[in-house]
């Protein structure tokens, strides 16, 4: 493509080539128009000065008075179109010459039609190539032909000189216009350039806005200062519509990337365009690996054919998937939706792994419950019944059958009181929250396992003053189970210590017995509800197998942690780690 300026210096080069091509058949015309009359011009003038003589002689001899003849040749035709008179003939031809001679030239006869005649013809006689102008006029009421001839080859000079004149002329007119425009254009386009330059590098990438134009000494009512006005006006909005956009698209972008449920988007070809945080940790891998390519060809095939069927109904659907990674099972829920202009479509990823598992802790919680409370209710059903239906059993039997019915309802008891502290803990109110020393909660703990341990030997370390924000109540329970358990797995005399610290942002409360100790493969579940190492001894000894579980719980919700150590026949030790106030 041209340029403007391009544009008008090829004009003008096309013009000029234009008139170079028409300047020759025209200055051909020109130049014998001009000649014709120059030659119309000279012979009304020699007419004008024989057409009075009195005879033929007195004409001829008035013709030939004329020196300054402006033609090569002069002949006169009488009105019989014989020659009366030739300037050369009757010198060239001598003796052959004869006044009989009838002319018959084309611009004789036309003279004599239309008065005034003229044709170029070449001359066996000169040799050489004439215009011949033949012009009638009146001699004493005969009308005679004044015949002119003037030798071609000037008239070829003159129109030579004319063109070499135009071409000249145009050669200066085209230089001078060239000049004048590349002058003008100069002018007018130097702000263009200005404005072309200013933007360039928007235009090829080197610069995220576009920069400002400076107009330098232009008059600001100048229409191109008023085009860059525009321009740096519309930049300004164009670039705090950019800005806006940004801000709007980095804030969805955050609000997207701290979702806990995945994104995926992808275009109307399946091609991932954005994933987030999440749906990466979902479905593993990087950005890199994910977007510019479909879900099918990153090994999500599943989540890929969804999406398609999606986009081909345009509805949303919804599927459950399931895996195992690092051997766990996780489940998810992924639902796909389609972009209302057809663009693509959406995929979030929901992880139900917790849900799931919480569903099945309550399925197993509730067996578990229900299959505790069974077994003393049968039991005691049992005895019952026996003693219902044999009343005369000896008084020792009955003793011991009414005995056992008493341990297994205190069983039941604990149990229940167990599930009910489980169901309280849940549900903990900020209300309940309140600042105590935390030696004395322990010094309770102690002294409550005493009543039920009176040979154990409990000890309560540490500083004496550690001052602590909770559920009094929940933590004194805590505490209970933690020494109470000790004191239980322990061959009597039990040994149990509890220590106490303060540190700079928290409290470490430990509790260590000399007992019969924890399995190793058995530490992972000590936590989990009705877990227990030894199901025979823990019910013999009268635990619920939710004593940890509770402890634990306890300890979650003031935002601490409990771990153990343990070596089988050495004895056990818990380590709680509370922060000073409970969050």
């Amino acid at each position: 493509m041209f340029s403007f300026r391009q544009k008008i210096f090829l004009t003008y080069l096309i013009g000029f080539f234009l008139f170079l091509v028409l300047i020759f058949p025209l200055s051909g015309k020109l130049v014998r128009y001009i000649v014709q009359n120059a030659m119309e011009s000279r012979s009304k003038e020699i007419i004008a000065r024989i057409q009075h003589a009195p005879n033929n002689e007195s004409l001829i001899k008035t013709l030939k008075d004329q020196k300054a003849l402006l033609f090569f040749r002069v002949s006169v035709i009488t009105d019989k179109r014989k020659v009366l008179y030739d300037s050369h003939t009757k010198r060239l031809l001598g003796p052959r010459f004869s006044q009989e001679y009838v002319v018959d030239h084309p611009e004789v006869q036309e003279a004599f039609l239309k008065g005034v005649g003229y044709h170029e013809d070449w001359s066996d006689l000169l040799g050489q190539k004439f215009a011949y102008l033949a012009t009638a006029f009146d001699f004493h009421g005969k009308t005679y032909i004044l015949r002119t001839a003037f030798p071609y080859h000037y008239v070829s000079e003159i129109q030579d000189e004319f063109e070499l004149a135009f071409i000249a002329v145009a050669t200066l007119v085209l230089l001078g216009s060239l000049l004048l425009s590349w002058l003008i254009l100069s002018h007018f386009t130097r702000p263009i350039q200005r404005i072309v330059r200013a933007v360039r590098p928007f235009q090829e990438g080197k610069s995220e806005i576009l920069p400002l134009i400076e107009m330098g000494s232009l008059n600001p009512k100048d229409e191109f200062s008023r085009l860059a006005q525009t321009l740096n006006s519309l930049n300004q909005l164009i670039q705090e519509k950019m800005d806006s956009l940004k801000a709007a698209g980095l804030e969805k972008e955050v609000l997207l990337e701290s979702l806990t449920e995945g994104v995926i988007a992808v275009d109307a070809k399946g091609v991932v365009t954005f994933v987030n945080h999440s749906a990466l940790e979902f479905f593993g891998g990087d950005k890199e690996r994910l977007i510019g390519h479909t879900l099918s060809e990153t090994g999500q095939a599943a989540a890929g054919e969804l999406l398609k069927e999606s986009q081909e109904q345009g509805k949303p659907l919804s599927q459950s998937l399931e895996f195992r990674k690092k051997g766990k099972m996780i489940y998810l829920n992924l639902i796909a939706a389609p972009k209302a202009d057809g663009t693509g479509a959406l995929l979030v990823v929901q992880d139900t792994t917790k849900e799931v598992g919480i569903l099945e802790m309550r399925k197993e919680f509730i067996a578990n419950a229900s299959h505790e409370l069974k077994t003393p209710i049968t039991i005691i059903q049992g005895f019952a019944e026996m003693l219902h239906d044999h009343p005369d059993l000896p008084e020792g039997s009955k003793e011991e059958l009414t005995s056992k019915i008493v341990r297994n309802c205190q069983r039941m008891e604990t149990l229940v009181r167990d599930l009910l502290a489980l169901a309280d803990i849940e549900h903990l109110p900020d209300s309940r929250l309140s600042h105590f020393n935390l030696k004395d909660t322990a010094e309770k703990a102690r002294l409550q396992t005493l009543e039920v341990y009176p040979d154990a030997e409990i000890k309560v370390e540490g500083d004496e003053t550690v001052p602590f924000q909770g559920d009094p109540e929940l933590m004194e329970l805590a505490l209970f189970n933690l020494v109470n358990n000790a004191a239980k797995y322990s061959d009597p005399p039990a040994k149990v210590t509890v220590t106490l610290k303060q540190e700079k942002e928290s409290v470490v409360v430990t509790v260590e017995d000399q007992g019969m100790g924890i399995p190793a493969n058995d530490l992972p579940h000590l936590f989990e509800r009705f877990f227990r190492v030894d199901k025979a001894e823990s019910r013999k000894r009268g635990g619920s197998g939710l004593g940890l579980s509770i402890v634990q719980t306890v300890i979650s919700k003031h935002g601490g942690t409990v771990d153990v150590t343990s070596k089988l026949g050495a004895g056990t030790k818990f380590t709680v780690k509370l922060p000073v106030e409970a969050v």
